[in-house]
């Protein structure tokens, strides 16, 4: 039987010779296990730790300090900036990041939304704080002290 033949047959049994490919294709992956399997699914990047921050809105550069705690995928810390230290809770998926701070700016409360993308010991992204705008953010892992 030439190929014309088994696409024929194929056909006829109501699955095209291209269909029956792609089922043992996937058969073989979903056999091995590669297949929505949790293993494939990347893990949170790393961020737990220090980090310098280039913060640029429409109106304002600043230069915070974040210190996060991560667990899992949630975030808690610290945003050390002009107005003091104020706490920051977030989330990472992956290598997207984002976390929410609140503080008072000469007796207004304001807060930051942070967006952005994880890369090593690089991050950055976007920003929206109430009544300062939108911006950039880029940060840097501060370096370990010595001790």
């Amino acid at each position: 039987m030439g190929p014309r033949e088994l696409w024929k047959k194929d056909y006829d049994n109501g699955m095209s010779a291209h269909a029956r490919l792609l089922l043992v294709t996937f058969g073989a992956l979903g056999a091995l296990g590669l297949l929505a399997s949790p293993a494939v699914m990347a893990e949170p990047a790393k961020v737990d730790g220090k980090w310098n921050v280039l913060l640029q809105l429409e109106s304002i550069t600043g230069h915070p300090v974040l210190t996060l705690k991560q667990d899992g995928e949630k975030l808690t810390g610290t945003y050390e900036g002009r107005y003091g230290t104020s706490t920051l809770e977030g989330e990472i998926k992956e290598i997207k990041i984002a976390f929410v701070v609140t503080f008072n700016a000469e007796g207004t409360k304001t807060t930051g939304v942070f967006q952005g993308t994880v890369d090593g010991a690089t991050m950055g992204g976007s920003v929206e704080f109430d009544g300062a705008g939108s911006g950039t953010w880029s940060a840097v892992r501060a370096k370990a002290e010595p001790k």
